[in-house]
């Protein structure tokens, strides 16, 4: 689902993991401390016990040495399963599903359906809405009621889309009339695909993109 984007963290000299840089310095110096006690510790049994000192990280070094060969096996054969695959089996690639829509008037309305649950499905969405903008269509009723998991990478997909869809209209030399939003929202969303016809159909402007049927889980699409 489509989540709010998180502003920029600038408020603190914070890392991006929330944790100041003096707490990563107290665990590297506890990390420290306590690897010097093990080895002191070792070299204090060592002088008491030599031989069984000595069997011990003989077992120690043959258990590692073979921790290391294993993962090395795996990075191996991972490596030459792909190479065959590679030159064996090409890839295949998935075509992508048409854009469902329909023009009412000078309004498309476009159905958003499984088809941006990632950000390859949002890039094939995005290159379809083009070619409509491309067809001289300026209007668009994005409509999310037969929408599944939606990707956070559809959200810059309809900024663009609104973007092209101004500039259509001036093109087309159709005037643009900004829509009463409130404060922060970029789109305007209505409940149903029939409620934002009506609505836009009484519409002066050109040149805008709205939404419909957003679910809740993904109703931060609509903020900026």
């Amino acid at each position: 689902m489509i989540e709010k984007p998180l502003e920029a963290g600038r408020r603190g000299s914070r890392s991006r993991s929330g944790k100041r840089p003096w707490q990563y310095s107290l665990r590297f110096l506890f990390l420290l401390t306590t690897i010097c006690a093990v080895l002191l510790s070792l070299a204090l049994v060592s002088r008491h016990f030599p031989m069984e000192s000595l069997i011990f990280g003989t077992v120690i070094a043959i258990a590692g040495a073979g921790i290391i060969l294993y993962i090395g096996e795996l990075y191996v054969i991972g490596w030459v399963v792909d190479f065959l695959s590679a030159i064996g089996m090409p890839k295949i690639h998935a075509k992508p599903i048409p854009l469902d829509y329909e023009v009412v008037a000078e309004i498309v309305v476009v159905t958003l359906r499984d088809n941006i649950a990632t950000a390859g499905h949002c890039q094939a969405v995005q290159k379809q809405l083009k070619h409509l903008v491309a067809d001289h269509h300026c209007n668009f009723v994005l409509d999310f009621l037969s929408a599944g998991n939606v990707s956070m990478s559809f959200r810059p997909v309809m900024v663009q889309l609104l973007k092209a869809a101004r500039r259509e209209a001036g093109k087309l030399g159709k005037p643009y009339r900004p829509l009463l939003l409130p404060q922060g929202d970029v789109f305007k969303v209505f409940d149903d695909k029939q409620q934002a016809v009506e609505a836009m159909s009484r519409h002066g402007g050109h040149g805008w993109v709205v939404l419909c049927s957003v679910p809740v889980g993904i109703r931060a699409v609509s903020e900026a």
